[in-house]
């Protein structure tokens, strides 16, 4: 070990260690005028490894009550318009259940919480209310992600996935591949971040970026056609757009992004004009990818009201 190693075993005397099952510097707990103080280390993915523990040892001193809790997913909808839709509904919802928020980029969590089990039935009954308001905004439940939704639909009818990317560089891929399971959905992708890869790897005629340039309807379509030929899948995503901070024009500004998805024979196109940071954008866009491949599939609204605020509108 080095210094900085044994430096890390150095622990004030009586103190009890709190496991780190994924690191070297442990954590620990020690009792200081009366107080339980509780140390771990600084990185975030430590730390919420050693979550359980250290919440087992907080109800153990402070003590608790009970909770049931059902966590579901969504993606498309804020939560000021999901209280806004329950409110309208309140005669309707159980007595003892309550809705909670936890908002993230790019989902949304509700927490549907009871504290007695005779009202499990209750709980049930909120989250029928929420798939009537919202169900077609409901991804998933627990830590599921938009991939894992698209996964689970994809697997039920036995389809298969590509994604032809330019501006988000194979996030939606990543995004694909990070759920276990996703080579029975996904066998290859297409990073093509230059008009000569749009044209050699996927066949985009050159003729098409010279007349239209790589952000563009014609292009993504001829993207996805591509990337549905060469991998022999049943369903895409194709993407092209400007994540910035530079590179836009008048017409083409910072945030432009062109999308298309669907099967041979039945696609379509949009544009849509995304703000804020590089990073922003690309998670949106890869998410948004996601969620209309998961809507054609379950055919649901193809174009969610979520996506009027994005939708491009010529000055």
């Amino acid at each position: 070990l080095n210094a900085s190693n044994l430096k890390q075993a150095l622990l004030p005397e009586g103190a009890d260690l709190v496991a780190n099952p994924i690191g070297s510097a442990v954590g620990f707990a020690l009792e200081v005028n009366g107080a339980l103080v509780i140390t771990t280390p600084g990185v975030p993915v430590e730390l919420t490894a050693m979550l359980p523990e250290i919440c087992d040892r907080i109800a153990t001193r402070v003590g608790g009550g009970t909770a049931f809790i059902r966590r579901l997913q969504t993606f498309g909808i804020g939560e000021s318009t999901i209280q806004e839709l329950v409110n309208a509904r309140t005669d309707d919802w159980p007595n003892g259940v309550t809705l909670g928020f936890r908002s993230g980029l790019p989902q949304l969590e509700l927490k549907l919480q009871v504290d007695d089990a005779s009202l499990l039935d209750n709980r049930d009954d909120a989250e029928n209310l929420l798939h009537e308001l919202i169900g077609d905004h409901i991804i998933g439940y627990d830590d599921e992600q938009l991939a894992m939704s698209l996964q689970r639909v994809l697997l039920d009818r036995q389809m298969s996935v590509t994604a032809a990317e330019s501006c988000t560089g194979g996030l939606i891929a990543s995004l694909i591949t990070r759920e276990a399971g996703s080579s029975q959905v996904f066998g290859s992708g297409f990073v093509t971040y230059s008009n000569t890869a749009k044209h050699s790897v996927l066949g985009v005629p050159e003729a098409l970026l010279a007349q239209h340039g790589a952000v563009s309807e014609p292009v993504v379509l001829a993207m996805l056609a591509g990337a549905l030929e060469r991998s022999g899948s049943d369903i895409g995503i194709a993407v092209s757009g400007i994540a910035g901070p530079g590179g836009g024009s008048d017409d083409k500004p910072v945030g432009t992004v062109w999308i298309a998805w669907g099967t041979k024979a039945h696609h379509r196109a949009i544009r849509l004009q995304v703000p804020g940071s590089r990073e922003r954008f690309q998670i949106l866009v890869a998410a948004i990818g996601l969620d209309i491949m998961r809507r054609q599939v379950l055919e649901l609204p193809p174009i969610p009201h979520y996506i009027q605020r994005f939708i491009h509108r010529a000055s």
